[in-house]
């Protein structure tokens, strides 16, 4: 049994961009063959991933404001959201293998469990803070009198304090990635 869930304009925000699980859209109609070519694709895959991912389809021809909002110009397309913003898309009828390729990626990229999610937002944060550390400590090679000037000063004080606990929240992102 299928459980792809049929939106609507109305409910695509609900639906979609506000899911706790990343989601595929199917921009559809029903006159298009393609379209009907991968269907069951997606029947089959909403059964296999219920509960982690999630499979809607939209009719574009009855919901014309949310395909002109992504900008429809050919269907079958189908658009993956995760955490309310657009992050992949797949145009045209594709085998099967290309969509579960497609999901799988986007399932490591935006895991549903606890875990996996606090290890790709650690992973996050810590790379992005070791950028930006590197950006300032250029800033500050660069910059001059910057031990002189107080604010510089407590700058360099706190990006220090913030450089350390990025180390920690990095070393605990290690002892988390170790743990089965």
């Amino acid at each position: 049994m299928s459980k792809v869930i049929e939106i609507t304009d109305q409910n695509f925000e609900d639906e979609v961009l506000k899911s706790d699980i990343p989601t595929e859209v199917d921009f559809w109609a029903p006159w298009c063959g393609p379209c009907r070519m991968v269907s069951p694709i997606y029947d089959k895959l909403s059964v296999e991933y219920d509960g982690r991912f999630k499979f809607c389809k939209i009719n574009v021809d009855e919901n014309q404001q949310t395909a002109a909002k992504y900008q429809i110009m050919s269907i079958p397309m189908q658009m993956y959201f995760a955490d309310g913003q657009k992050v992949d898309e797949i145009l045209g009828a594709v085998p099967e293998h290309m969509i579960l390729s497609k999901v799988e990626d986007i399932l490591k990229r935006f895991p549903v469990d606890g875990t996996g999610r606090l290890k790709v937002l650690l992973s996050s944060w810590v790379e992005h803070n070791k950028q930006d550390s590197e950006k300032f400590g250029k800033w500050a090679e660069k910059t001059e009198n910057v031990e002189g000037n107080p604010i510089y000063a407590s700058l360099l004080q706190a990006a220090q304090e913030v450089g350390k606990a990025n180390d920690r929240l990095s070393q605990l992102l290690s002892e988390l990635q170790q743990e089965k």
